[in-house]
């Protein structure tokens, strides 16, 4: 990145041999991969000494695994049992592609796929990076999910930090299951001179999904005391892959949807908020050693379609034909105040 971010700029060039948008803005930088998942793979703030989101350093290894690297798109989201499920009269057949022989759809349709750059621009103001991923008949996965939409996803960047905005047309004539989440992969520490042991992650969460073997919901929900919204749990250490429903908590004087990591070693926080039709979230660390960890929200709970509650708590949802769904998500580092 040899522009100063402080200036508003865009430029295209090679991330590791990929094709990558560069942009930056208010001493923020990021790097967005719109042939490969249409991931946006990097973003820092070198005034700040911070780098946020974990990077891949062997593209090899992150065109195996694009979701445990920034901002990865899953449509759906999560785990899906057997790939499968009925709903409206219609049986969806999705590809079972989790390893470890768990029998489930995972991680969605749209990681890997190419994205088109349909704006880039920057001024005083900023720098604006659009994105957008139209499906047909023509798509590959139509054969086993026959909807036509269109996925836009509208990034910023300011001295506010990173916002993202998205929104899903369905274009086609029939009701579209709608299920998106973020698999966003967050380093630990992410400050240069920060500590792991001194990180706590806070996620506004209410009530914990149980899971079977599966890493599928059993129906059962339990609500959870203030530990992870309030105080916080080690990002690092011990492993988890946990399940929750959201619940907003108040940030200064307003309700906050979304997670909070800090260190209170340098004294800074990053600051990841979501929309409110993110209603769930998975927390996940993978062996809790890898310098990472992933709040991913998400619109619907993991398997959604096949657990037997009202939709109203799993966040199952149709799109209708000609709806467009909106919400935003963003990033942001601050002082611990």
């Amino acid at each position: 990145m040899a522009e100063k971010a402080d200036n508003p700029y865009v430029k295209w060039g090679k991330w590791q041999g990929e094709t990558a948008v560069y942009f930056g803005a208010g001493g923020y930088e990021a790097v967005l991969l719109p042939e490969t998942g249409g991931n946006l793979v990097c973003l820092k703030n070198d005034a700040l000494n911070v780098d946020i989101l974990r990077w891949p350093s062997d593209m090899e290894v992150f065109r195996g695994r694009p979701q445990v690297y920034g901002i990865p798109v899953l449509f759906p989201p999560n785990r899906i049992e057997k790939g499968t499920f009925t709903r409206a009269g219609r049986t969806y057949h999705f590809p079972v592609n989790e390893p470890g022989g768990k029998n489930n759809h995972i991680h969605g349709i749209l990681r890997t796929k190419k994205w088109d750059v349909t704006k880039a621009e920057a001024d005083e103001n900023g720098t604006v990076v659009e994105i957008c991923f139209s499906a047909g008949p023509d798509a590959d996965f139509y054969s086993f999910f026959p909807h036509s939409f269109v996925f836009k996803i509208h990034y910023t960047l300011s001295s506010t930090g990173l916002g993202q905005k998205i929104s899903i047309s369905n274009t086609g004539s029939e009701p579209m299951p709608m299920g998106l989440g973020f698999h966003t992969a967050f380093r630990v520490p992410f400050h240069a001179m920060g500590n792991a042991d001194a990180c706590r992650l806070k996620v506004t969460v209410g009530e914990q999904w149980e899971l079977d073997e599966n890493i599928l919901p059993t129906g059962k929900l339990t609500p959870v005391d203030g530990e992870i919204s309030q105080k916080g749990i080690k990002p690092q250490g011990e492993p988890f892959m946990d399940h929750y429903r959201s619940k907003p908590m108040k940030l200064g004087d307003r309700l906050f949807n979304g997670a909070i990591l800090e260190d209170s070693s340098v004294g800074m926080r990053l600051v990841y908020e979501v929309g409110n039709s993110f209603m769930h979230w998975a927390l996940w660390n993978e062996d809790g050693r890898g310098g990472f960890v992933c709040p991913e929200p998400q619109t619907w709970a993991i398997n959604a379609p096949n657990i037997n509650l009202p939709d109203e708590i799993t966040g199952f949802r149709f799109l209708e034909p000609g709806e467009i769904y909106e919400d935003y998500c963003s990033i942001k580092v601050e002082d611990i105040k």
